[in-house]
């Protein structure tokens, strides 16, 4: 059972903004008293029975639907400047087509439909990324992996602006000083949430000195956290900073084992590949 006294209750809205700094309006919160599951791609273990392929506008409802809080995806531009939700640098694993998203243009996106993982086509088109984030209509968050070249960050900023659903969205990048200057042109209480995903206490340090967060991701390759991911756990937890971490082991038998002692830490978000056994889970451990 989830150690009580690791969960605090404290209201963060979307957008965080910097430590301390007034909040923006938000139909979205995240609170340290709960536990939050970021579905992996949006969760597709019954993409099949769902009718729900991952990454597409109909997963979103399912989502939904199935109470996750956040939804997971990656952001790709295409060869005309337009964001779409892509997870691979191509369009060949999860479309009936084939090419880099980056030499595609949007009209050629446009003719594609997206696959099951059995390779069986489906009605569903690759979503742009305006279609997509509006489809939550703020009843779930999105969280996203950038992987654009950082010089669009400021298109992909002022897009989610000009949709108005900035406090529906978090940018998650790996920790770097490029992107921490590129951010100081911004109002942070005014764009999505950053969340930077740090490996070494040295990054936490650093991120902390040059940034401030209000929450971190735990970046591990391992199925295991090491003595250093603790020590930035605790210290995050300590300073009241939000913590993110993938959950271990979704793909074996004995993936509970893991799941029961990464609870006990005081870990808001999951970021998981099986988000309903991991819903389930969490509803025998009583913790929903």
């Amino acid at each position: 059972m989830r150690l009580q006294l690791l969960r605090y209750c404290i209201l963060i809205p979307l957008v965080f903004g910097c430590k301390g700094s007034p909040s923006s309006q938000s139909s979205l919160a995240i609170t340290k008293e709960k536990i939050y599951i970021a579905a992996h791609r949006g969760g597709y273990e019954n993409e099949y029975k769902d009718k729900a392929p991952e990454n597409s506008i109909a997963n979103i409802q399912n989502a939904i639907n199935k109470g996750f809080e956040i939804y997971e995806s990656d952001i790709r531009r295409t060869l005309d400047g337009v964001f779409i939700i892509m997870h691979d640098p191509t369009i060949d694993r999860t479309t009936n087509g084939i090419g880099e998203v980056e030499n595609l243009l949007s009209e050629d996106v446009k003719k594609y439909r997206l696959t099951y993982y059995n390779g069986e086509e489906t009605n569903e088109s690759i979503p742009f990324l305006e279609d997509f984030i509006s489809k939550g209509n703020r009843k779930i968050i999105f969280k996203f992996d950038f992987k654009s070249n950082l010089i669009y960050l400021k298109e992909l900023i002022e897009k989610i602006q000009s949709l108005k659903l900035q406090n529906s969205v978090i940018l998650r990048f790996r920790y770097n000083e490029k992107i921490v200057k590129e951010l100081e042109n911004y109002d942070l209480n005014k764009i999505p949430q950053i969340l930077f995903r740090v490996n070494t206490l040295s990054e936490f340090q650093e991120l902390k000195r040059t940034f401030n967060p209000e929450m971190i991701s735990i970046l591990t390759k391992e199925n295991y956290f090491t003595q250093e991911h603790l020590q930035i756990i605790e210290a995050a937890s300590n300073e009241n900073i939000l913590i993110e971490a993938h959950t271990f082991n979704d793909d074996k038998d004995e993936r509970e084992e893991f799941w029961e002692e990464q609870i006990k830490l005081p870990i808001t978000i999951f970021h998981t590949k099986k988000p309903i056994l991991f819903q389930e889970f969490l509803n025998k451990e009583k913790l929903r």
